[in-house]
């Protein structure tokens, strides 16, 4: 760049030591005191587009408010004189805006000429586009994050406050990019919750991980549309996060991405509980299958009791079975989410009434055992097929007066165990996950 008085200053501009304004009113300033640095400026303007380092639809912009006849900005001084703080503010805002424009006008320029590209296509080049590509979005929000955060210091409301309702109706689905890392790869499975979807990590894939997916679940419009439940379901992930037990699944993130909420967690390869039993038919698992399931999801809760940790929504679609046996339990803090945040859990698929104890249908407070008694239903099921109250919620069955036929397939302590846990009143069950597990396994004291 030209060794001149406008070069240092438009030097300063582009190395972000001097904002646009007052560029801007430095330069009027030396061309009023002297007409030559008009010439001087277009040299500098030339050399700093030649030379990649300013747009040019940007060295336009520079010509036209420093050297150009527009009389709508304010003469030099006049923003921190005669007009008064508050023009000198809009003033600002006024060229930060139109400094904005241009920058994310070059952005998109440069990424319809990528769009557009033509020549062979080899390895080296095309990781070479890819990490272009990558500069020209991460560019394109940084330019937006900043016109965002200047408007909110000086108090205006943000320019993109549609974006998420825009967001919100896009078609979310395979190929679709969250948080410039997960990419949506495949639909594993859709409830009243929203889908579940294989995503490619791509800070995994970079790492040359040898395991690039993870199972990503993008949360539907009930959740979005109750900010409360939206603060406690992140509160609930944290949560989850802490749990580092073999036999619940592990949460790596809770996130957003405009008008979408996701959680991320590790990728599970075979099938929900609730698919096994389809497969199996009437009748039940065997024993053994039984017994390893029982053991593996009391062993999980038992682990998220003793920190504090009720699931409240404990059922065969949230239990998971491995290809290997391993059992691991879904969907830790939704359900509470749901209920917290004032809406129908029910109505999207976070909250199952036929597994809700009693008291969790007549709204008392999530307790250790309303998991106990969701658990002796599953453990029911495992060992018979079949659900212990035709699967009428606890409080109906209680207003029955039901009682579970006896397990026939089951020896006698796990028997006790399971129906202790079904009992109609909290103080009757287990008091936690690891007594039952105790009492099932016949090591009660």
């Amino acid at each position: 760049m030209p060794d001149n008085d406008t070069g240092r200053h438009l030097a300063d501009f582009l190395a972000g030591r001097r904002p646009f304004e007052s560029l801007v009113g430095d330069l009027r300033t030396l061309i009023a005191a002297d007409a030559s640095m008009a010439d001087a400026l277009q040299t500098s303007l030339q050399d700093a587009v030649n030379t990649g380092q300013l747009p040019y639809d940007l060295a336009v912009l520079i010509w036209n408010e420093a050297a150009g006849q527009d009389d709508s900005q304010p003469a030099d001084g006049a923003d921190s004189a005669g007009e008064g703080e508050g023009n000198g503010r809009a003033a600002a805002s006024s060229y930060q805006e139109k400094v904005d424009e241009v920058v994310v006008s070059a952005l998109l320029d440069g990424f319809r000429a990528y769009r557009q590209r033509t020549q062979p296509a080899d390895a080296q080049s095309d990781a070479r586009d890819d990490k272009h590509l990558d500069a020209i979005l991460a560019d394109f929000r940084g330019a937006r994050f900043r016109r965002d955060a200047a408007s909110a210091e000086a108090g205006q409301p943000r320019r993109q406050a549609s974006v998420a309702a825009r967001n919100s109706s896009r078609a979310v689905g395979v190929g679709t990019m969250l948080r410039d890392r997960f990419v949506l790869d495949k639909e594993l499975g859709r409830g009243g919750m929203g889908a579940v979807y294989r995503a490619v990590d791509r800070r995994r894939l970079e790492a040359m991980h040898q395991a690039p997916y993870v199972a990503l679940k993008l949360l539907g419009g009930s959740f979005k549309d109750h900010p409360d439940a939206l603060r406690t379901l992140e509160s609930e992930a944290r949560k989850a996060q802490e749990l580092a037990h073999p036999n619940i699944v592990t949460v790596f993130d809770f996130d957003r991405d405009e008008g979408e909420v996701f959680i991320v967690m590790e990728l599970l390869q075979g099938m929900a509980l609730d698919q096994l039993f389809e497969q199996f038919g009437p009748g039940g698992l065997d024993v053994a299958a039984a017994r390893r399931i029982v053991n593996g999801v009391g062993d999980g809760l038992a682990y998220a009791h003793e920190r504090g940790i009720v699931h409240a929504d404990i059922k065969p679609a949230n239990i998971f079975v491995l290809n290997d046996g391993q059992i691991k339990i879904l969907d830790f803090g939704i359900a509470s989410a749901a209920r917290r945040g004032g809406f129908d859990a029910s109505s999207l698929g976070a909250y199952t009434a036929t597994y809700a104890s009693p008291e969790l249908e007549d709204g008392a407070p999530r307790d250790p055992r309303d998991d106990v008694y969701a658990l002796g239903c599953v453990a029911y099921m495992v060992f018979s097929g079949e659900h212990p109250f035709d699967r009428l919620s606890g409080a109906e069955a209680r207003e029955r007066g039901l009682q579970p036929p006896k397990l026939e397939t089951a020896n006698a302590h796990e028997w006790r165990a399971i129906a202790q846990a079904l009992a109609m009143e909290r103080e009757a069950r287990p008091a936690n996950a690891g007594m039952f597990c105790a009492q099932f396994r016949g090591t009660a004291a």
